[in-house]
């Protein structure tokens, strides 16, 4: 859900006096040191000044320890299982709360409006902010090309939450793509995306212990109905949870999809290695790269073969695609959809017995 453009105009005026959990609750920490060593100072010349002060000192530090031991772990075990409903997901709420994540950041959705909406820049802000304090950030999409997109868009139909679950995904693969590209090798080693092919059955949008969680409905798209705010150690935060991480296991990663590494091998055994993108269509690998291309260009004895990393025991023949051929029309919405960019040169990848 969108917030309104009064509330964005007061989001935007408080932006810069925003400040990371961490950092504020240092602030405090320091502002009541700094409070106390002055009030010490002042009542440093009343009577008995010595036996008051440790007599104050021992109660509060009897009162520190009754609440740090008994009283708080009795609110904290009362607040695991309380359930907050929200009426949508508002992803400007959400992102809010990523800002101030520390340990983790987690997404399972078919495909998420967050990332291809006005928030989205603001999120990845959020997302790198959470990286630089070590958090490990993880998201879940639908494989775009799983039997599962079919069925969920079956479940969803024509109604006003109805969407081209395909496209939908792609977009969302393209922006988290070109994110990735932006982050250093070090922060790459905490963002992962991966995708999955099973049914998920729910939604979940966590950031440190707590986490939004919704049920897949029949009729409109998860983000369009309740969700419930649960803290993870709760019974339904840890199926949620579970599912996740059943989910994470069996997936493949994002860069798999998006690029196909291939090593072109000539007569003489000379070798060289592309990232190329690709399509896939009729179970057929075609890839799209101009090195490629040029380099088929430049030994057209035909003596070059290719394999591709993914699967090094089979020898590929490569073979351009003619332009005039309804096949290539094919590849070029499948590539337009996946990557955004205009028609190409496809090169398809045809294994040899």
């Amino acid at each position: 859900m969108v917030a309104s453009p009064p509330v964005r105009a007061v989001r935007k005026l408080l932006a810069p006096f925003r400040q990371p959990r961490r950092s504020q609750t240092l602030t405090v920490l320091a502002g009541l040191a700094a409070l106390s060593a002055f009030l010490l100072w002042q009542s440093a010349g009343i009577d008995h000044y010595r036996q008051n002060l440790a007599l104050n000192v021992g109660a509060d530090i009897i009162g520190a320890i009754v609440t740090i031991f008994v009283i708080t772990p009795l609110i904290s075990r009362a607040q695991e299982g309380r359930v907050r409903e929200h009426p949508r997901l508002d992803y400007e709420w959400y992102t809010d709360q990523v800002h101030g994540a520390t340990s983790c950041v987690k997404l399972l959705d078919t495909f998420s409006n967050l990332l291809d909406q006005p928030v989205t820049d603001r999120f990845f802000r959020a997302v790198t902010l959470a990286i630089s304090r070590q958090a490990h950030i993880q998201i879940l999409l639908l494989n775009p090309d799983s039997l599962a997109v079919l069925l969920r868009a079956q479940e969803v139909g024509d109604g006003p939450g109805s969407a081209d679950f395909r496209r939908e995904i792609l977009r969302n693969l393209r922006t988290l793509h070109l994110f990735e590209q932006r982050l250093t090798e070090a922060q790459r080693r905490r963002f992962e995306v991966r995708l999955y092919s099973a049914s998920a059955g729910v939604t979940m949008y966590r950031w440190d212990d707590k986490a939004l969680v919704s049920f897949l409905s029949v009729g409109r798209l998860s983000g369009q109905g309740a969700q419930l705010e649960v803290t993870v150690s709760s019974p339904l935060g840890m199926f949620v949870e579970q599912r996740f991480e059943e989910l994470w296991q069996q997936g493949a990663p994002m860069h798999e999809f998006m690029r196909l590494p291939v090593t072109l091998v000539e007569a003489d055994g000379a070798r060289r290695d592309f990232v190329t993108s690709f399509v896939v269509a009729d179970g057929a690998q075609y890839i799209v790269d101009h090195g490629v291309v040029s380099h088929m260009a430049r030994r057209r004895d035909g003596h070059l073969s290719a394999y591709c990393r993914a699967d090094p025991d089979t020898r590929y023949e490569l073979i351009v695609v003619d332009d005039n051929e309804d096949l290539c029309a094919q590849l070029s919405e499948r590539f337009a959809d996946k990557y955004d960019l205009p028609r190409a040169t496809y090169v398809w990848l045809r294994p040899l017995g």
